[in-house]
């Protein structure tokens, strides 16, 4: 990147720096963006718990007030008012938001002010939101100068919802991950939110039928399921097999201890884990979230995909893998051509190229 943008300004606007895919994705932009001598600042649209870490030289702004259940529309008010103020104060070259649920909400927020304001959405493209948050998706989202997919398919699904003319796709970065200098085991490896949409139940029914049971899951991660997935585990009988590492901010360990990856999930945009995952290199089973579009795995050459929640395929799959160690092989040595595809450089360059172009 020619260091006459070096001085530009780069705002991001986020839900924080809680774990969670939008904040990962947008503090690793942030960071990269800052080291190439941006000016870059976060504001962030509800408060949380930090756990990515910022560059030193970013500006990261959090409201100075609270969302409640009883006060949301009320709190959304509050937080356009803030956001513009912010906006207009600090001048920013260009603006990056994300997430669907927000999104129409900085569009509204921002009408009327002459800063560039491109719009990224993360979730499967085919994932529901409420009423007015579609409503406002089609008619506010071609308001923004461009619109980022991160998928061939998701802008397809964009188009037919916001007929929006300026929409890239630029896929997920991947941070590679260097394999943990650790034993290999007879081990499965999830990474993902415990949450129902991530499938983990289903992962657990499978696991507790494979035919060879002197292998074992390590589930990394942490929400609102983690109880019912412990219990689950104890009445399938599988406790002892299956373990529950919590969030980790780190998990090269877990994932270098492995053979095979599952992504059980039932919706996902573009998932970091699965690709991640590719890098080490591991075996890789997912579920079929492009719905027939699939833009990472290529079936039994790079990976395995299978039905969202179809207990069966996912037992089959894990049977052939566990009984194949030659198959293992070769998806993993396939799908370890994931780090040139998406190195994180090109894509974050991609980024800069795009939300910078009216500026250049």
């Amino acid at each position: 990147m020619k260091t006459i943008l070096a001085k530009k300004k780069i705002l991001i606007i986020n839900n924080g720096l809680a774990g969670g895919g939008i904040e990962r994705a947008s503090v690793s932009l942030s960071n990269y963006f800052v080291e190439l001598g941006f000016d870059v600042s976060i504001i962030a649209l509800y408060k949380s718990n930090p756990f990515f870490q910022l560059h030193k030289d970013i500006k990261f702004i959090e409201p100075d007030f609270e969302r409640t259940t009883n006060n949301k529309i009320g709190y959304t008010v509050k937080m356009m008012f803030f956001l513009r103020k912010y906006v207009k104060n600090y001048q920013p070259d260009t603006i990056l938001a994300y997430s669907e649920w927000t999104n129409p909400y900085v569009v509204l927020a921002l009408s009327g002010l002459s800063y560039p304001l491109y719009l990224t959405d993360r979730m499967n493209p085919l994932a529901k939101l409420p009423f007015l948050s579609e409503l406002l998706r089609k008619h506010l989202y071609s308001r923004a100068n461009g619109i980022i997919a991160q998928s061939n398919f998701a802008k397809t699904i964009l188009y037919k919802k916001t007929k929006s003319l300026n929409i890239q796709v630029i896929n997920n970065p991947v941070n590679i991950i260097e394999r943990f200098d650790t034993p290999i085991l007879n081990r499965i490896v999830t990474v993902g939110r415990l949450e129902k949409v991530k499938g983990h139940e289903y992962l657990l029914k499978a696991f507790a039928k494979i035919n060879d049971i002197s292998w074992e899951l390590s589930i990394v991660g942490d929400g609102s399921e983690k109880t019912n997935l412990e219990n689950l585990a104890r009445e399938l009988k599988v406790e002892n097999r299956v373990i529950f590492h919590g969030h980790l901010l780190d998990f090269k360990k877990q994932l270098s201890e492995a053979q095979i990856f599952v992504l059980p999930s039932l919706k996902e945009g573009f998932p970091n884990a699965l690709i991640e995952a590719m890098t080490i290199p591991l075996a890789c089973i997912c579920t079929d979230f492009f719905q027939g579009h699939n833009e990472i795995i290529d079936q039994n050459i790079n990976g395995m995909i299978v039905p969202p929640a179809n207990i069966e395929k996912l037992i089959e799959a894990l049977n052939d893998l566990i009984s194949n160690k030659e198959k293992r092989i070769l998806l993993a040595n396939n799908s370890v051509k994931m780090r040139e595809k998406l190195k994180f450089e090109t894509i974050a360059n991609t980024y800069l190229k795009f939300i910078l172009k009216d500026n250049t």
